[in-house]
């Protein structure tokens, strides 16, 4: 499986080769005085900061599942919430929102390890430009008390016992 990039490490590597191809252009101009490397490596730069900017994800060859942004777990989406070693649940299968404009249904899940919900939704041909291993991503933020209630309703629900174990261990530590 290849590396999965998230839309702030894109930028973060954007930016730090366009500064990398700009200090070796005002390097070769001003110590070695070579205009034609100089420009070569301005382009460079240039395209670097657009790649940043406007690059779009391009992950065909990975299989589809969830990631967390933050931890950047890969977990394979088939049987995801029945795999005893997944860092990640999906509970929200009753507690969906739906975005008005295009009518796209935006789901949560959790991360086991960091404690985050993260809000998804699935989008396998990549027609967003921004999908991640066939979902698109978009809000994440620290678990609540109600977001807890609400997954180990669901792992109630589809009968999850490994993941309510994880769940009343994660709960100590969760803020309302």
């Amino acid at each position: 499986m290849s590396k999965v990039y998230f839309k702030k490490q894109r930028l973060l590597y954007g930016f730090g080769w366009m500064f990398i191809f700009a200090l070796a252009s005002f390097l070769t101009y001003r110590f070695l005085e070579i205009t034609w490397l100089a420009s070569i490596l301005m382009i460079f730069s240039g395209l670097s900061l657009c790649t940043g900017l406007f690059g779009t994800n391009d992950d065909s060859q990975n299989t589809i599942g969830l990631a967390c942004p933050k931890c950047k777990i890969l977990e394979p989406i088939l049987n995801i919430n029945i795999n005893p070693e997944s860092t990640i649940f999906m509970y929200g299968e009753h507690s969906y929102r739906t975005r008005e404009e295009d009518g796209l249904n935006i789901y949560p899940f959790l991360c086991l390890k960091c404690k985050t919900v993260t809000e998804f939704a699935s989008d396998p041909s990549n027609t967003s430009g921004h999908a991640i291993c066939g979902q698109e991503y978009f809000d994440s933020r620290k678990m609540t008390k109600t977001d807890l209630s609400n997954a180990l309703k669901y792992a109630k629900e589809i009968n999850a016992n490994h993941i309510l174990h994880k769940l009343k261990t994660v709960s100590k530590n969760i803020k309302k």
